[in-house]
């Protein structure tokens, strides 16, 4: 019996009182259920809130525990590109300009004084933690599910493995800082999700007052309700939004048309979730932007909310 929980991005309070509301209670300092539900995590544990330290404690001490399993978000694969150096073209494989830095600046601070723990604990367990997982009725992913992505990695390992310890490779690593690589595209689809550009001269501002011309797709939404590009685009204005979207476009869009039901987080999405029978489900409903933190009970699909 599984919970699956979307983006916490540093909520530790949010997050214990999800638990609490799901069934957990701590023993011994670690979150279990008296039923043996486990958690699955579905990333984007760092950044942006106020106890990241003790939010990555609660969910790496479930997971050390059997109590969860937690897959990696793009904000933990920022990180480890972050904090990676690339020993053949110096500097590291993440840029350490204002614009990165503004995003991962509330975990920089709030580790200061806890470099060890970071360097040595929770750096090289971001590096451990797996692009998607599959179960017998269920899949989770923290962006996008494309099945050739998915296919694409099972083929071909990422990971090296030294003294027993897993890690993203270097070479993993080198390869995705060229945009035309297939490792680039695999990770920033599967982590991120796909993009589309807009037509010239169509512009919006992104929730960090970033000005993009492509936009996200909601390949989750079936093809029989993309009506509007609203339906088809995340974050994009009023105006474009309204237009009518082509027969060519709806069907050119990536969608998910499994029955195999496929758990993802991700969009800070607004409101609350309303359909727990969706094939395709997103968990993130901005808690980090004064929204709610949100689980969801497998077995009887309902959605818990804080």
């Amino acid at each position: 019996m599984f919970d699956i929980i979307g983006d916490i991005h540093g909520h530790a309070d949010k997050l214990e009182e999800l638990l609490n509301n799901l069934g957990y209670s701590k023993l011994q300092e670690v979150y279990q259920h008296p039923d043996n539900r486990k958690v699955v995590f579905l990333g984007d544990y760092i950044d942006r809130g106020p106890k990241i330290r003790e939010t990555l404690h609660i969910v790496k001490d479930m997971c050390d525990s059997g109590n969860a399993v937690a897959i990696m978000g793009n904000h933990e694969f920022n990180a480890i590109c972050f904090h990676t150096k690339d020993k053949t073209n110096g500097g590291f494989f993440r840029k350490h300009t204002i614009v990165e830095i503004e995003q991962h600046i509330e975990t920089l601070r709030q580790f200061k004084n806890h470099k060890d723990e970071w360097n040595h604990v929770f750096l090289p367990w971001f590096h451990t933690l797996p692009i998607f997982l599959e179960f017998d009725s269920f899949r989770v992913v923290h962006a996008c599910w494309d099945d050739n992505h998915v296919e694409w990695l099972k083929n071909n390992n990422i990971y090296t493995f030294e003294d027993g310890v897993k890690e993203i490779s270097e070479d993993t690593l080198s390869k995705y800082s060229s945009k035309q690589s297939t490792e680039y595209i695999v990770l920033e689809e599967l982590l991120k999700g796909k993009e589309y550009d807009l037509p010239e001269g169509q512009e919006f501002v992104d929730k960090d007052g970033a000005v993009r011309s492509s936009a996200r797709i909601k390949w989750f939404n079936p093809v029989h309700k993309r009506n509007y590009h609203k339906d088809v685009f995340l974050g994009i204005g009023d105006e474009f939004g309204e237009l009518p979207v082509t027969e060519e476009l709806k069907i050119e869009l990536h969608s998910y048309d499994s029955d195999i039901s496929v758990f993802f987080g991700h969009y800070w999405l607004k409101g609350k979730p309303d359909d727990p029978n969706s094939k395709s489900i997103c968990l993130d409903y901005s808690v980090a932007k004064d929204g709610h933190l949100v689980g969801y009970r497998l077995d009887s699909k309902e959605f818990v909310i804080v």
